[in-house]
């Protein structure tokens, strides 16, 4: 397993925890989202030289105060993805970490890569969430 980590600042935090109280609105800023389906998505994805088409699944989006428990299985040609992200409001700060495993025979290949990949993933999910709270 990976862990991702970090932490912004927002201007508005209410706006912030109504903004992750619907995981739709985490989906949108999935780089390549093509299509959202209740709560299944369906995503492009580039790695290295390919793109592939993934489809993902929230399995779980538990509010508990200022936490927001977030867990997607993902699975694509050769590759299945866990990540659960945990985003803890505090102040006008937000903090977050995502943990994700990757398996499968395409995954072994491009270990590296995809560990790379993913990390850059989560940033974008949380930089496009915090632009649009911030508008």
């Amino acid at each position: 397993m990976t862990k991702t980590e970090g932490e912004v600042t927002v201007k508005d935090i209410n706006k912030a925890r109504q903004f992750f109280s619907d995981y739709k609105n985490l989906l949108i800023c999935v780089p390549g989202v093509k299509e959202i389906n209740g709560n299944n998505f369906k995503a492009n994805v580039k790695f290295s030289f390919l793109t592939i088409e993934i489809n993902g699944t929230v399995k779980k989006h538990e509010i508990n105060g200022n936490n927001i428990d977030t867990l997607i299985e993902i699975e694509g040609p050769g590759i299945i993805a866990s990540v659960d992200t945990l985003i803890e409001i505090i102040g006008n700060t937000i903090k977050w970490n995502s943990n994700y495993e990757v398996s499968g025979p395409l995954a072994n290949s491009l270990k590296k890569h995809i560990s790379t990949q993913a990390e850059e993933l989560s940033r974008q999910i949380i930089e496009c969430s915090i632009s649009k709270i911030n508008q």
